[in-house]
């Protein structure tokens, strides 16, 4: 399954949330940053590196549908 950014966060706390809100979708989410190792698991303020929300390419469409209420999604075109 190859996943693709849908949005970035400046913490992983809100990239967490929104990724959690695909929940009831059955629709499964990753979250990348490279906070973890910086300031630890508990940190929930904004990071210098912030983090990266991805979903399945498959989904990617139907999510952007469903967060569009939520979060102002780009269409940037990058093939990440």
């Amino acid at each position: 399954m190859s996943y693709k950014k849908l949005a970035w966060f400046n913490s992983r706390l809100e990239a967490e949330a929104i990724g959690h809100a695909l929940d009831p979708h059955n629709i499964p989410f990753m979250v990348q940053s490279g906070d973890v190792g910086m300031f630890g698991p508990g940190m929930v303020g904004m990071s210098p590196a912030g983090a990266t929300l991805l979903v399945p390419e498959e989904c990617l469409e139907k999510v952007r549908e469903l967060l569009s209420c939520v979060v102002a999604l780009e269409d940037d075109g990058e093939e990440e």
